[in-house]
């Protein structure tokens, strides 16, 4: 893999994660009176499960490039798999109540 292919797979990862997240957070919140209208709760966990995904991906991207010694390669992908690791636990947390809660609730 030659450096520009390095490069956007590293920042891809560290930044897939957030952008996910954010997407999530605004798809719920624009979904809410849909889904109450029609019981369809199951978008909620289908939003979720195609964040989570996504999340996945920016965190194999950052694992691309976990075995390189240059130190900057390095930092990058340990940070991109920490931001994604976060950004998706994040996701999970805003799936919780669904568990819980229905949406006209």
């Amino acid at each position: 893999m030659d450096a520009t292919q390095r490069n956007v797979a590293l920042w891809t990862g560290i930044l897939t994660a957030p952008i996910a997240w954010a997407i999530d957070l605004q798809l719920r919140f624009a979904l809410v009176q849909y889904v109450c209208r029609n019981h369809a709760g199951w978008i909620m966990w289908f939003v979720t499960l195609i964040a989570l995904i996504i999340a996945a991906f920016g965190a194999f991207c950052a694992w691309s490039g976990w075995g390189n010694d240059t130190p900057r390669v390095r930092f990058m992908a340990i940070g991109g798999m920490a931001i994604s690791t976060m950004f998706a636990l994040s996701i999970i947390a805003m799936a919780v109540p669904d568990l819980f809660l229905h949406a006209c609730d």
